[in-house]
Parts: C-alpha cells; structure tokens; sequence
C-alpha cells in the first residue's frame, strides 16, 4: 500500500529560527525522531516537509551544499530571499531554490501564518543556479485525456520555460474534475510524492484503494502504477513532485 499521513497526525517542531516544522516526508535511512515516527519513507527525494512561519517573524539565513531545494506555497504571503534577490511569494507558486545558495523566508510584514512545502533533493552536478518563481495560475494547463488537469510548473534544467532542476524530475499540480478519474500511470525509477492541497479523493494502485484527503502527504515508491479517482462534487487539487 501507499504511505499516506495527514500532517496534523505528526509531531511537529520548531525549526529555522521561528518555523513549525512537520517531518512529513523524509529520507528511509533517516533517524526517527521519537518511537511512533513513520516519516522515513523516500528512496531518492530527501524530504517532503510542511513548515509554518507565524506572522511578524522570518526564518533563518542559510544554505545547503549539494541539496536542491523548492518551497511550494500553500497559503498567506510573504517574501523569500534568494542570494542578494528578495521575491514576493503568494500561494500556488513553485519557488526553486539552488543548492549552495544563502535563502531565508520572511512573514514579518504580515499577521496571518504563511505555509509552504519544503521539497529537497540531492545533486550530484555543479551546485548553483537561479531562482525560478512560477504560480500554477500562469501555465497553460494539459488535459491527460480523462478527467484529470495537470499544471506543469517546474521541470528538468534544459526544459523550454519551466527547466532550471538538476535532481529533482518535475513539480507539477494536478486537479481531478468531480465524477472523473486520472489516467493510469507509472514512472519506472522515480517515486513520486503527493501533498494534496483541495478536497477529497481516492488513489488506486495494484494494493486496492485508499482515501486521500485535504493536508495528507502520499508515497508512491519507484515503479508502482496508480490512478485518482473524484466522486465527490468538487474538484480535487494536489502538487505533485518526482525524483
């Protein structure tokens, strides 16, 4: 079966100076952080993880030597410093963080929480890079051809638009309309990990059917074939990221 576990099932902690860190997702060789810890999951991503950063503070300066990284907003507004660059960041953005990159996030101008997703990958090219910001809401979307839409928002370095990854394959977000299903799909060597964002569904693979629902973060190992059904009336949203 799939891994599924809702982010307010975990043990969060404070992190990065003033983050709220949930473990989410991590590395299957990592250290568990308490007795019931199931994190430890991923085959080739480092981590899949949910931070929240309370109005009026910011995060920590910092880098990391030969992880690539990218924030995926969930929700509020805030700003993100990257080398000597400073951005606006609002939900639905993809931000790609280059390894070996000073960044830090800063919430100190609003009061409501700004909450993004953490993704994290090793490299094993050159570190360095630009800083690469693109919202779902400003790519065409693709129809699989069934009843799924998918927003392909960042995807190999080389790649026409989206490209600036070196590890990590591709960060896209995907909608389910009510009543229909994706197609059937399987990446041989690249796992796939899922944060659903909206709503409601039902992943099938090989193991049967499970129930996903709003705030669950989902692995999918290498090789495993699945498809999401939506039969609820409103349409089911979720990022996705392979690696």
């Amino acid at each position: 079966m799939a891994y599924i576990k809702n982010w307010r099932d975990q043990q969060p902690e404070v992190a990065h100076l003033s983050a709220i860190r949930w473990p989410g997702l991590r590395q299957r060789n990592a250290e568990p952080k308490h007795g019931e810890d199931d994190s430890p999951q991923l085959h080739n991503i480092q981590g899949i993880v949910k931070h929240g950063l309370q109005g009026r503070k910011t995060s920590d300066h910092h880098k990391h030597a030969q992880m690539e990284q990218a924030y995926y907003i969930i929700s509020g507004s805030g700003e993100v410093l990257v080398g000597e660059d400073r951005f606006a960041v609002r939900p639905g953005d993809a931000v790609y963080l280059p390894a070996d990159i000073y960044h830090q996030m800063f919430n100190d101008m609003n009061d409501e929480w700004l909450e993004h997703l953490v993704l994290s990958k090793n490299i094993d090219t050159e570190p360095g890079g630009e800083c690469v910001i693109r919202n779902w809401e400003d790519v065409l979307p693709v129809s699989d051809g069934a009843g799924a839409i998918r927003w392909h928002q960042l995807g190999p370095a080389g790649e026409e638009n989206t490209g600036c990854l070196k590890s990590i394959a591709f960060i896209d977000r995907e909608a389910v309309q009510p009543g229909q299903q994706s197609i059937a799909r399987c990446y041989d060597g690249i796992e796939l990990g899922f944060w659903i964002l909206e709503n409601r569904g039902i992943l099938v693979t090989s193991d049967g059917e499970q129930h996903i629902t709003e705030g669950d973060v989902v692995h999918l190992p290498p090789g495993m074939s699945y498809h999401i059904k939506n039969p609820h009336s409103e349409w089911f949203s979720y990022m996705i990221i392979a690696g």
